[in-house]
């Protein structure tokens, strides 16, 4: 989808400005006066103030620091200490700056108009004052007792991808995300915390803003509005109870800086294209091909397949000793001009993908943030606007958003502190009415010998079913437009009770509203072919005949609408107190939510003009209504009651203990099994803090061991399906004709589980965090045991089909899994006078086992799934090949289940049960599937002067992907990489197979031997997943055109890959390649603070 980069700069502009000034105009008149028993000023806006230089000298016990970092805070302007410790820096009266140093207290001093400023810095104990985020609150990192890692916003968006999931991947230990696809509007990983603990739902629960199951999830927001992620993984999540098993990522966003305004603009501008397309067969390769597969393909004795072949290479025919005559596909001539291009018209040698792909495709991002407030008021607004155009020429595909944030945070009195948080996004996905799946497969499927666009540029013939990539990629097949729109707002009153220190009172209340509506216009489009005859009076022009290839020669029209209203009312009371060396917290709550979704959808076709893309244009001889099926238009009510709480106590923040309570109620379940009660424990002794430690073991500054239980639930998922109302007779809707009438029926759709209830999660943890070398060195670990049990499964497979009711059971609560791992971060920050670095290594372990769910009994026992990992394979084990007619006749296993005629090439696989036949009984069961068991990552950062490098190193291991299933043979093209690894008459091999015309032979075949690990491979893999260069303008260079500062940056995604797959990208999930390719990116861009 090309467009003018100036025409849609000029148009977002104009939407972050307009919004700027309806969001502040209020600001200019707005005051009020609060009181509770004593009245506070209370100033959303106070005249601008001057800037000033501050001068002073930051020090330590030992003397001056230099290299110490000085930054305005919620600004940017920012220094740093020379050799004597001393600092200057231009920033407002009223600004307060931020001292940091590695191994020392970060301090924020308020200037309050003073021009000299001493600072001694304090070395810290690993920063363990930092503020974590956890459910329904806060902790310091000190007193944090649960396995909860974290992330900050700032480093999210140092990525240029244009999905938040994506740049997850490597930063957070633990925390797998895996990209199955890079097509715009929908290239989010999957999120996998501690891998895969169940046999149904996997997904984490996604928590914005304290607000759990928002609309539009994480993958759209706006990396530039996050201050934090963290992760809770162990009983620190029980506290979110039934919806917590696969843990919990609590996501934070940026609220407003006490000061004058500051105004900053970020633009960035990037180059994208696929990390790795499939290099397929050239012309001179496939037709080399097809002659082999003519003499495969024919009753040929393999004894004559060499005479056959050399005769096809001189003249293009063989007589057999039998007297057939055998014809090659492509005869020596035509091969020859194939690789000449010496007639490129009736011999091409078109690259389909290269045909239909760009070098590079654009994307763009814009956002502004105006931010600040005084000590009662602070306000947060920011405007964003994305870009992102498909791989394709003349693209269909493409996506936009718009998105604006705004929070703001007002201290009424002494006693209430409000805050108010409102966000809107619009997402506009455009596509072609094909699918990517499709246009992919028919790219695969190109045949090099003919042409996908002709000279003049119109398009060729099609590969089948009317479908060329060249055409199926853009508006000419209509157009598929995906429009989303969300409102979400969440207002929270706190209120500090007078005269009972620590008490607290807190109101949230969230609204979101959805609203969405998709438009598939589908217009017939017209192909051209060539009789390789005909041509122009210039004797050089071939003429060409069009005709109109696609399924249907009208045009039609398909429109979705839905919506979506959820409602989250929740309450707190919290009292946290310090009686001398004890501090306790105590926190209970309860919270109701909503969810109301409804959609329908229409159909029409017969339209009397093309032109008119609207139903109402529609003729009603052909048309449809409905209610939508699938997400997110589709219809549904949801509820959900839940109490909750947390007590915790501290002992001079050295002995700590916690526990964190849920009971849930869902609407899903029989009234006697609604509620269901989520316990968590955990405990922590930081023993670096005994005395006997911290006098003896000097090397080591903090080390703190942790350990933690919980009990955790997961909604009735069956797969992907949530099972609701499983308790009562579900009716399914259907038709039937009674007296020439379509009526509509009811039918028993399954018979009522009156045992229906929650899956559940008994999770341990035991883990340690250390700190070592003045806290230059810190170490986290985790070993962990989870036990999944109640998960939802089918009895199919042990009540014989004979009964007539398998497909009415409805799943029952008894399935079992168990999931093991640890998971590690070890890091090193240091600075050697202006250079600070710093370097990170994460990495985390996990493999489950199936402890018991539904097999077919009397199955042996190397292919039971029961003792192995979920979604494992069932596989012949391949053992080589027969190289030739020789080893067949040595054979001594009976291959008749397979095939009545082993050749040459053919597959060997091996007697797992040794009786001497091939067959069903000698499949395995493997013990691996295609999520990786460990995952991580590698950080590097340095900061020199205005320079700074951020490197992130992402990898994955434990893996397998399914490599080379192609719809290949006279039906489509084959990988370069099949040509290259296969037995042929000149080359027989040992080890790779002869290739075989749309599964002609056993081993391609999909109702026989197809499924072998041959085609299995590891889908290990290092990549360069981030890197980002920028540099930070010096302020006396920015100060003279009016500018606060300016920084200027480029980044890169996926630079480079290391695997053993080479053909597609190891992240990707589809076994055939037919899946629109994860992005390589290039970013450059500037950032401005006014």
């Amino acid at each position: 989808m090309k467009k003018n980069l100036w025409k849609t700069f000029a148009r977002s502009s104009m939407f972050l400005v307009c919004g700027g000034c309806l969001v502040f105009s209020p600001f200019t008149s707005m005051s009020a006066k609060a009181s509770l028993h004593e009245k506070e000023p209370f100033d959303f806006y106070r005249p601008p103030l001057e800037d000033i230089i501050v001068k002073g000298q930051v020090t330590d016990a030992k003397g001056p620091i230099p290299g110490v970092s000085v930054k305005l805070k919620g600004g940017a302007a920012t220094t740093v200490t020379d050799a004597s410790g001393k600092f200057s820096i231009k920033v407002p009266e009223d600004a307060t700056l931020v001292f940091t140093y590695v191994g020392y207290v970060d301090q924020e001093i308020q200037v309050k108009n003073q021009t000299n400023i001493n600072v001694r810095l304090l070395e810290n104990n690993q920063n363990l004052s930092e503020v974590v985020v956890v459910g329904y609150g806060t902790q310091k990192k000190a007193v944090v007792s649960g396995a909860v890692a974290s992330v900050k916003g700032t480093e999210l968006a140092k990525s240029s991808s244009v999905n938040l999931t994506n740049s997850l991947a490597g930063r957070l230990p633990g925390v797998t995300a895996l990209q199955g696809s890079g097509e715009p509007g929908y290239d989010g990983s999957t999120i996998r915390i501690r891998g895969i603990n169940s046999l149904g739902n996997n997904n984490a629960l996604i928590v914005i803003d304290g607000i759990p199951n928002r609309a539009g999830g994480i993958e759209r927001l706006n990396p530039n509005d996050i201050e934090s992620v963290s992760v809770l993984k162990d009983a620190s999540a029980a506290i979110y109870g039934s919806q917590a098993a696969n843990g919990v990522i609590l996501i934070t966003t940026k609220l407003g800086k006490s000061g004058k305004p500051q105004f900053s603009y970020d633009f960035s501008y990037g180059l994208q294209q696929p990390t790795r397309i499939p290099k397929m067969a050239n012309s001179t390769q496939y037709a080399e091909i097809l002659n082999e597969l003519n003499i495969f393909g024919s009753d040929l004795n393999p004894n004559e397949w060499s005479a056959a072949w050399n005769s096809f290479k001189t003249t293009g025919t063989y007589l057999s000793t039998g007297g057939k005559t055998i014809n090659a596909a492509y005869k020596p001539d035509e091969i020859r001009k194939f690789g000449d291009g010496s007639d490129p018209l009736r011999y091409p040698n078109t690259d389909w993908f290269k045909t239909t792909f760009q070098n590079w495709s654009p994307q763009q991002r814009h956002n502004v943030q105006i931010n600040g407030g005084s000590e009662n008021v602070k306000y947060l607004l920011s405007l964003g606007y994305l870009d992102q155009d498909g791989y394709y020429k003349n693209s269909a595909t493409g996506y936009q958003q718009y998105d604006m944030r705004f929070n703001l945070e007002a201290k009424l009195s002494k006693y209430i502190t409000t805050t108010l948080g409102v966000s809107a996004r619009e997402e506009d996905r455009n596509f072609p009415t094909v699918s990517a799946g499709d246009i992919f497969r028919f790219l695969m499927r190109g045949r090099p010998n003919e042409i996908a666009i002709w000279p003049n540029g119109l398009p060729g013939r099609d590969i089948e079913y009317g479908y060329n990539p060249v055409v199926s990629t853009t508006d000419l097949t209509g157009t598929n437009k995906d429009v989303r729109d969300y409102f979400q707002t969440t207002g929270k009153v706190e209120i500090k009770i007078p005269g009972v220190d620590g008490l607290k009172v807190t109101g949230t209340a969230a609204i979101d509203k959805y609203s969405g509506r998709q438009k598939n216009w589908q217009l017939p489009w017209t192909l051209y072919d060539w009789d390789k005859k005909t041509f122009a009076a210039d004797g050089v022009t071939p003429v060409l005949a069009g005709t109109v290839r696609s399924q249907y020669t009208d045009p039609r029209l398909r429109e979705t609408a839905g919506g979506q209203l959820a409602i989250n009312l929740t309450g707190m009371v919290n009292y946290d107190k310090k009686i001398s060396d004890h501090t306790i917290g105590l926190m209970a709550g309860v919270t109701r939510e909503t969810v109301n979704n409804d959609g329908f959808t229409a159909f029409r076709r017969y339209f009397i003009s093309s032109s008119v893309q609207e139903l109402l244009a529609g003729d009603e001889r052909e048309q449809s209504l409905g209610n939508n099926p699938g997400d997110p238009n589709n219809l549904f009510k949801r509820a959900r009651l839940s109490y909750f709480g947390r007590a915790g106590y501290n002992y001079k923040e050295k002995y700590l203990a916690e526990f964190l309570w849920r009971v849930d109620g869902s609407y899903i379940f029989p009234k006697d099994r609604r509620f269901g009660f989520f316990p968590g424990v955990s405990v922590g002794w930081r023993l670096s803090e005994e005395p006997f430690f911290k006098d003896n073991v000097k090397f080591v500054n903090n080390l703190k061991l942790r350990a933690s239980w919980g009990q955790m639930g997961a909604e009735a998922y069956f797969g992907d399906a949530l099972q609701e109302y499983q308790y009562l007779s579900l009716m399914n809707f259907g038709t039937y004709t009674f007296n020439d009438l379509v009526t509509k029926t009811l039918t028993e759709g399954k018979v009522p589980n009156f045992d229906f209830g929650w899956e559940v999660a008994n999770n341990t943890n035991i883990g340690l965090d250390a700190s070592f070398l003045n806290n230059k060195l810190s170490l986290e670990f985790d070993y962990f045991y989870n036990k999944r049990t109640n998960i939802l499964i089918s009895r199919g497979s042990s009540v014989p089909e004979s009964s007539g009711i398998t497909d009415r059971l409805p799943p029952v609560n008894l399935g079992k899994v168990n999931n093991k791992g640890f998971e590690f971060k070890l890091s090193y920050n240091d600075q050697v006078g202006d250079l600070n670095f710093g370097v990170s290594v994460n990495g985390g372990y996990a493999k489950n086992k199936i402890i018991f769910w539904d097999e077919t009994p009397g199955a042996p026992e190397w292919q039971r799934s029961t003792g192995r990992v979920t979604n494992s394979w069932l596989v012949y084990d391949y053992d080589g090949v027969f190289k030739d007619q020789a080893e067949i006749s040595a054979n001594k296993l009976n291959y008749s289940a397979l095939t009545n005629n082993l050749r040459p090439g053919d597959m060997k696989f091996k007697d797992i049960n040794g009786d001497g036949k091939i067959n069903a009984d000698d499949k395995i069961r493997l013990d691996k599937n295609g999520t990786p068991t460990f995952t991580g990552g590698v950080n590097f950062n340095v900061q020199y002067k205005g320079f700074d490098l951020s490197v992130l190193i992402q990898g994955a291991t434990g893996g397998m992907q399914i490599v080379g299933l192609t719809e290949s043979g006279d039906i489509g093209n084959f990988l370069e990489w099949s040509y290259l690894n296969r037995w042929s008459i000149d080359n027989p091999s040992s080890v790779n197979p002869r290739l075989s015309n749309r599964g002609a032979t056993y081993y391609t075949d999909s109702n026989n031997a197809l499924n072998n690990t041959y085609w299995l491979r590891s889908n290990n893999y290092i990549r360069l997943k981030n890197v980002e260069l920028g540099y930070t303008l010096p302020t006396t260079w920015v100060e003279k055109v009016g500018l606060n500062s300016v920084r200027v940056y480029t980044n890169g995604l996926n630079l480079a890959t290391l695997d053993k797959i080479k053909i597609w990208d190891p992240e990707s999930t589809n076994t055939s390649g037919q899946y629109y390719p994860q992005a390589r990116v290039i970013n450059m861009g500037i950032k401005a603070t006014f």
